[in-house]
């Protein structure tokens, strides 16, 4: 009839799969595919003096290149400090060893498991 609204259907769930009836698409990774590639990277609150603090003493005698970070690398933008910082600590950290200590920058510093490779920007893993 003229004028009328008729209801809208209510969407029917989903029905539920049988338990071990089909894997799914997309299986979780398994724990130790996770613990083999780790990264360094600046904690949220880290301040910009206390990452260009990490930059100076690993850049400075601690044998990690940073070139990379260098005007004219891959991973010199964005240009701020706690981009270049990121690169360089993790530098640091898989260089001497992938230890938790070694991303521990007096505190500054947090284990990820995300690759923050961008770009041209290949960090070590």
């Amino acid at each position: 009839m003229k004028g009328e609204t008729l209801p809208l259907p209510m969407p029917m769930p989903p029905k539920p799969q049988p338990s071990g009836s089909r894997l799914p698409a997309h299986p979780l990774p398994k724990p130790a595919d996770l613990m083999g590639r780790k990264f360094c990277r600046p904690k949220e609150d880290a301040t910009d003096a206390q990452l260009q603090a990490n930059l100076d003493w690993a850049c400075t005698n601690q044998g990690v290149d940073c070139g990379p970070v260098q005007a004219g690398g891959p991973c010199f933008g964005p240009n701020t400090v706690r981009s270049h910082a990121a690169f360089v600590m993790n530098s640091y950290y898989q260089i001497k060893g992938k230890n938790d200590f070694n991303c521990d920058f007096l505190g500054s510093g947090v284990i990820d498991f995300a690759d923050p490779s961008y770009g041209t920007c290949r960090y070590l893993s």
